[in-house]
């Protein structure tokens, strides 16, 4: 006889169980996607103990007959592709067919749908055919889901605890919110509502609802598009930031993705105006046509392939740098709102008005120069009257507004990050011989590492030989101070040995905030008047006088109102 055998379907279903169900979470996913590839509204999911207990997903979408219903539990049953074609031009979400019959094979299962007014419930536990009976629903599709992972107990070692399971959970419905602003949908765990959303298409208000209200308050609209993409979205000012990458939501045609080059692009349009490894809060929407994508590069649909993704990505960091940039981001002391329902959006604008509006960028390049010769007539940083120093380190400003805290340390570090920026990157670089030849000692391998920069170091302006175990600096740029040479030539290496720069860009930027940094005014320094109003004066020069290189607030504003409310002198 032979040695390979057709798996028994039970087994097989339990195997794709497997690759399908790991999680609660994953449940849920698997239900709610099935109720919006239904058309429904309206979204209601309900939990007992986390999900541990039941599973209950309720919709109101196109129900299903009895025979429908039993189909459902076949696996590789759907109504979702009926050709290969199909597969080229997929619009919803689920449409393996696996997932009835994956969850069906480890838990009690409980699906009733209407049709036409007739409602049907189909059962299975175990995997097995229970009953088929009568139902009792108005409209579209209830599924219920117990005893999960009852017949698998090897399962639940990967469970963590019903509040971490829960979390995953919340953090799902959120994302299913952001990808359709239109449904509503509603949460609760042992009869308590965690999350609803009324479904008007408000995207602002969402993030408000999930982030807190002074998210909601700095959030800033974007919008462009090409020939291939539509992109339009929110994200935060830069002074609104978090610690990880979990808080930026990409959403292709309603499906939520992850990509780090997009997430790249996102974070490269705030170029220095937050701290590296801080993020922001965007929700990013692109539309395209689906045969310009892949969804079927990732065995939970969380990765697509894009045609044309280097066009993309540039689409994608010039739109939002656009918006971003140029922004009086001065951190703001503010009352912290408790308050999450009210409505952000100046305009109340609904999500299907706001992604048509996409498409009114007729010219983007007439667009931007158009918003770039307006911010030329506006003032960066207001008048300021200078009153003091704290600290040795914070400079104190005011005007009949708002008072001012400068970080003299940060600022400093602005204005010489510009100027050695703006240095490096001259055409006619001018230069000094030194005296006598800079020998700078280094291992082989270190000197081949320095060789591959030779190029770029050269272009800024600095003359070197190599030799076996040295280089020999013979010129340099004559804004080198004087005796500071090697102190220079040091952080030079040292920045290429430590970042390895990919171009001469990364490498002007990394080599200009080093220098920076190292040679700026200190903090616990005191300064005269005449010292700070011409640091300030300086720093209204800069393009970026907002932030530190690195991404750091320079100027904090504390708003009149806000001091007299401390004083108990505002009603």
């Amino acid at each position: 006889m032979g040695k390979i055998k057709k798996l028994d379907p039970i087994i097989a279903n339990k195997i794709a169980a497997g690759e399908v169900i790991e999680k609660l979470a994953n449940v849920v996913k698997e239900l709610v996607e099935n109720a919006i590839d239904a058309g429904a509204k309206n979204i209601d999911i309900e939990l007992l103990d986390s999900g541990l207990k039941m599973i209950k997903v309720i919709d109101d979408g196109d129900g299903m007959d009895e025979e429908d219903i039993l189909q459902a539990f076949e696996r590789h049953a759907t109504s979702k592709i009926l050709s290969v074609n199909d597969l080229f031009r997929i619009t919803s979400l689920g449409f393996r067919g696996e997932a009835i019959p994956s969850i069906a094979s480890i838990s009690k299962t409980t699906i009733t749908s209407n049709q036409n007014g007739q409602a049907k419930s189909v059962v299975f536990d175990n995997g097995q055919f229970i009953e088929k009976k009568d139902g009792h629903l108005n409209r579209g599709t209830k599924v219920e889901v117990e005893k999960i992972f009852y017949y698998t107990p090897a399962r639940f070692k990967y469970l963590k605890s019903e509040h971490y399971e829960l979390a995953m959970i919340q953090n799902l419905i959120h994302q299913f919110a952001l990808s359709y602003p239109d449904i509503s949908f509603k949460l609760s765990n042992n009869k308590k509502n965690l999350f609803v959303s009324n479904g008007d298409g408000l995207v602002i208000n969402l993030l408000a609802q999930i982030y807190g209200s002074n998210v909601g308050k700095a959030l800033i609209p974007f919008k462009a598009s090409s020939r291939d993409y539509k992109i339009y979205g929110l994200t935060s000012k830069p002074v609104i930031n978090r610690s990880n990458k979990n808080y930026i939501h990409i959403i292709v045609n309603h499906r939520v993705i992850q990509d780090t080059e997009i997430i790249r692009s996102i974070l490269e349009s705030y170029d220095q105006m937050i701290p590296k490894q801080r993020y922001p809060i965007t929700a990013l929407y692109i539309d395209v046509d689906p045969l310009l994508i892949d969804v079927n590069v990732h065995p939970r649909k969380q990765e697509i392939k894009f045609s044309e993704k280097k066009r993309l990505l540039e689409l994608i960091k010039e739109t939002i740098e656009e918006q971003v940039k140029d922004k009086p981001i001065f951190q703001s002391v503010e009352k912290k709102e408790t308050q999450v329902s009210m409505s952000f959006y100046e305009e109340e604008k609904t999500y299907e008005s706001y992604k048509d509006d996409a498409l009114d960028v007729s010219n983007p390049k007439e667009h931007r120069e158009a918003i770039q010769e307006e911010k030329k007539d506006k003032e960066i940083i207001p008048d300021l009257f200078y009153i003091g120093q704290y600290s040795g380190t914070y400079l104190i400003f005011q005007n009949n507004q708002a008072l001012f805290l400068v970080d003299q340390h940060a600022a400093a570090e602005r204005i010489r990050y510009e100027r050695y920026s703006k240095e490096m990157q001259r055409n006619n670089q001018a230069y000094k011989n030194t005296l006598v030849p800079l020998q700078m000692d280094y291992s082989g391998d270190v000197l081949q590492i320095i060789k591959d920069y030779q190029d770029e170091i050269e272009s800024i302006g600095i003359d070197l030989d190599f030799h076996d175990h040295y280089i020999l600096v013979k010129e340099v740029p004559f804004w080198f101070p004087d005796g500071y040479e090697d102190i220079y030539m040091e952080a030079i290496i040292d920045s290429i040995l430590e970042e390895r720069p990919t171009s001469k860009k990364a490498l002007v930027d990394e080599l200009a905030i080093l220098l920076a940094c190292k040679h700026s005014l200190k903090a616990n320094h005191y300064i005269s008047e005449k010292e700070a109003n011409h640091l300030i004066e300086d720093l209204r020069k800069c393009d970026k006088p907002y932030t530190c290189p690195h991404g750091r607030p320079i100027i904090v504003k504390i708003e009149h109102q806000r001091i007299e409310h401390w004083f108990n002198r505002v009603i």
